[in-house]
């Protein structure tokens, strides 16, 4: 779906009842919604890539590995936005928001005026730290554009380098070693995941890709990213430097709040919005991982970067665009693939919880839970048991307390406590 199967814009209008800012997934779902509850009021998307809103999770999978598979990260066709009078305003850039008069600026001096307003910016790649020298080549994977890159540079025994050991550096990696090449991990804490899994979890993630070839270098970090011979690059290290044929940085994305701030709305780690995704400004809302949301669930604002929030909190926010009092009430969830291996998150863990295993880790069939005060379940890191996510889900979605105890006799069913 490139420039010439989609316009610019279906009909350029000056007012436009709903203008979402942001032409990714979450910008997408948001007019969908806004579709289905008027199917008269004007929708205008504006989004800075050149192609029409697709889902990002297939980029660090799929989309490395098999070029046909780039038609369906885009959900939907040229023909879908035509046939529901959806507006695409493509390869443009929004530079400022003049709340007052209710309208905002494009890049070429335009002016668009909205009746409601959605900041769906999304995030960006965050950029490395260290020194890279001109001419050394960096890949990050934030966009259609970086990923067919990408794709077309890791070809069969090539040296690959990965700085940074979280979700998307690991689906890189098991991508890069399907494709035949040879992989490093520079992951700067000792332990994978760290931040957010177990340590169990982070550990046998880690003897997944050691049993398929992939080298870590833990407790490490780039100091220098040079040019070394014959068109290679040279990673230093601390206690010396590695030689690589592609380098790719997986450390971190930033929220895309310039924007916003510029505005003069609250920001703090992200948009700040309330669970009906609604700014201090009234007309303005904003949705996807761009925004630190308060989240009923946790009691805080948190901000989480997932397929689900860009699929699901759009349509929270497109509902109360056009008058309803929707919330957005869902508990966390994360989900990665890595070769076979299936892993999802639901809640988040905390020290302060109580964390038991069932299942066998060294079968790489097993969850961890965690239990916190009164017995309440708050979280679940899950390996290849999908099933025991979905009886979480229920379990924490209903506050069922739970006994730990029981749960640690490996025959006790937790489906037990649904009834």
């Amino acid at each position: 779906m490139t420039d010439s199967k989609i316009s610019k814009s279906y009909r350029h209008r000056g007012t436009s009842e709903y203008v979402i800012v942001g032409g990714g997934q979450a910008g997408r779902r948001a007019a969908e919604e806004l579709r289905k509850i008027n199917s008269t009021s004007e929708i205008l998307i504006i989004g800075e890539e050149a192609v029409a809103p697709y889902d990002r999770p297939m980029l660090s999978k799929q989309i490395l590995l098999e070029p046909e598979k780039e038609i369906d990260a885009f959900v939907r066709n040229a023909a879908f936005y035509q046939d529901r009078e959806i507006e695409l305003l493509l390869n443009t850039r929004v530079t400022c928001i003049n709340r007052n008069a209710q309208n905002i600026e494009l890049g070429n001096g335009d002016t668009i005026g909205y009746g409601a307003l959605l900041l769906a910016t999304g995030s960006r790649a965050r950029t490395l730290a260290c020194r890279v020298d001109p001419g050394a080549e960096v890949h990050y994977l934030r966009t259609m554009k970086d990923a067919k890159l990408l794709r077309k540079n890791l070809e069969p025994g090539r040296a690959v380098i990965i700085l940074g050991g979280g979700f998307i550096g690991l689906e890189v990696a098991s991508s890069a070693v399907l494709r035949g090449c040879q992989v490093t991990v520079i992951e700067p804490n000792e332990q994978l995941l760290q931040r957010s899994m177990p340590t169990v979890v982070g550990e046998r993630i880690l003897r997944m890709h050691e049993a398929r070839g992939v080298r870590f270098l833990m407790g490490n970090q780039p100091h220098r990213i040079g040019l070394g011979d014959c068109g290679s690059l040279l990673v230093h290290v601390d206690g010396g430097q590695l030689r690589a044929d592609v380098v790719v940085a997986g450390v971190g994305a930033e929220p895309n709040v310039e924007l916003a701030a510029l505005a003069g709305l609250d920001v703090s780690n992200g948009i700040v919005v309330d669970e009906a995704c609604r700014t201090a400004d009234r007309n303005v809302f904003a949705a996807g991982d761009v925004t630190a949301h308060y989240s009923p669930v946790l009691r805080r604002h948190v901000r989480i970067e997932s397929w689900q929030i860009a699929e699901n909190q759009p349509v929270v926010a497109a509902g109360n665009m056009a008058g309803g009092e929707l919330r957005y009430e869902e508990i966390p969830w994360l989900w990665t693939d890595q070769y076979d291996w299936n892993i999802q998150t639901l809640g988040l863990f905390d020290r302060s919880q109580e964390w038991l295993v069932r299942g066998d880790p060294h079968s790489g069939k097993f969850s961890v839970y965690g239990v916190g005060e009164g017995g309440k379940l708050e979280a679940i890191a899950s390996v290849n048991r999908g099933k025991d996510v979905a009886i979480a889900r229920r379990l924490m979605k209903k506050g069922t307390e739970v006994d730990i105890r029981r749960m640690r006799d490996p025959g006790y069913s937790l489906s037990a406590l649904l009834n």
